[in-house]
């Protein structure tokens, strides 16, 4: 199995998995893919695929905070 990363908010896709991600509907600032919306690979940290969420990226109404 490989390692996962944990985010604290959720992750979000970049422009960079959008860049080699041409033929999926993937846009940036959007969250992953629900299974891995809180714990994704490892992986796609390190080669830039996906970042931790902003407040921004955060929806209106859903409430975003570190328990």
């Amino acid at each position: 199995m490989s390692k996962m990363v944990v985010a604290k908010t959720a992750w979000v896709w970049t422009a960079e998995a959008v860049e080699q991600n041409k033929y999926q509907k993937l846009e940036e600032g959007t969250h992953v893919w629900d299974n891995y919306k809180k714990e994704a690979p490892a992986r796609w940290l390190e080669e830039g695929l996906i970042r931790e969420a902003t407040e921004k990226d955060v929806p209106v109404g859903q409430v975003a905070f570190d328990i």
